[in-house]
């Protein structure tokens, strides 16, 4: 098998000749490819070099899951509050990327999405964050930009597949309506409080996003070439809400912006942070067979095993803390103990738990990647 034919055979519960690896890397290929972040995010030619170096001193992967190499500008044009980015606005060159949470909506405002069009309040709320996008000049260069960097990124998904690397998603990056509402419009806080004081505010608000946030990853898999979205789950598990509130508000969405893309062809990878744990029940109301559980380190990746093993891939789950402080013997028994267990009978991906670290240990790192060599289900 290549790399191609063993993800997707995975993906749809199969067992491939070996376990597939496919970590969130650039960060750390970045800094051990000798490129500061802010080239990492701004040079995918560069960025592509140092993953290359990566992979000829540690070892080979099949895959990229979600891949920042030469997104900067593209994030700074999609988010309505932009991300620290390295490099930008006094941000050291080689400083850590982060997202921004602030409220830039009133509570009031939930009716508006609806009345004014959500594409047009978006707007709105992102030239409130880059003043510059409110002159027709700055909006054009804002997006022309993103648009050049978009064309590079699908190029360089066509040269990696052709070197046997598959990208997972490349920026095909979607969110739901109350994970996007929550992370980019209210804040934490405040949203918790608007699902007690407002809930129906809430739910007529995430109906009238939900068709602009599926246009929107529909658009980014077009030009992406690539059957495949990353969608971030946090502040929809059960780290933040309660089972009852997950049932009111949290699964419809997730239901129907997964039916979506497999109407579609699209594999929907459900990037999991936080928690997760107490609602892997829900999740078998996604289609079997056709999504991608990718935990992060904090939800029980085998406690998914138990529940969700015949019914969904699982992706994951080398944690950050241990690629950084432990030790290779370490990793290389936790990557075994997952190839084993959750890789029994196919259906597995093996992926470090979100991100690898920027500053991982090279040895660490080498031991995840050769694991799927050494070790079989």
């Amino acid at each position: 098998m290549d790399a191609r034919e063993r993800i997707e055979t995975a993906i749809r519960l199969g067992k491939p000749d070996r376990v597939p690896v496919v970590p969130i890397i650039d960060f750390f290929a970045g800094r051990y490819g000798g490129i500061t972040q802010h080239e990492m995010f701004f040079d995918i030619e560069k960025a592509d070099a140092a993953l290359e170096k990566t992979m000829r001193d540690l070892g080979l992967i099949d895959g990229q899951n979600l891949s920042y190499a030469g997104l900067g500008r593209i994030m700074q044009a999609i988010f309505p509050t932009p991300p620290i980015m390295p490099g930008v606005r006094g941000v050291p060159e080689d400083g850590q990327f982060q997202f921004v949470e602030k409220t830039v909506m009133a509570p009031e405002e939930y009716r508006l999405i609806e009345e004014r069009g959500p594409l047009r309040w978006i707007l709105d709320k992102m030239k409130l964050s880059t003043p510059e996008m409110g002159k027709p000049a700055g909006f054009l260069k804002v997006f022309a930009g993103a648009g050049r960097d978009i064309m590079k990124a699908r190029r360089s998904v066509k040269r990696w597949r052709s070197k046997g690397v598959e990208s997972m998603v490349a920026y095909n990056i979607v969110f739901t309506p109350m994970e996007y509402i929550s992370l980019f419009m209210r804040s934490f806080n405040d949203f918790i409080l608007d699902l007690f004081r407002r809930p129906e505010e809430v739910k007529a608000a995430s109906r009238a996003l939900m068709k602009t946030m599926q246009m929107q990853g529909l658009m980014m898999v077009r030009s992406s070439g690539l059957k495949r979205v990353f969608m971030g789950g946090t502040r929809t598990s059960a780290s933040f809400l309660s089972p009852k509130q997950f049932e009111e508000f949290a699964l419809p969405e997730w239901q129907e912006m997964c039916e979506f893309w497999v109407r579609r062809g699209v594999t929907p990878l459900l990037h999991f942070d936080s928690d997760w744990t107490a609602f892997f029940p829900y999740l078998k109301n996604l289609p079997r067979g056709k999504c991608i559980l990718n935990l992060d380190g904090s939800s029980d990746i085998f406690k998914a095993k138990e529940v969700l093993g015949d019914h969904m891939c699982i992706m994951g789950d080398v944690p950050a803390a241990l690629l950084k402080l432990g030790e290779p013997e370490e990793v290389e028994e936790y990557c075994r103990k997952l190839i084993a267990e959750v890789g029994a009978d196919g259906g597995f991906i093996l992926s470090s738990g979100c991100t690898i670290p920027v500053d991982a240990k090279p040895e660490n790192v080498k031991a995840m990647l050769a694991s799927v060599h050494r070790h079989r289900p």
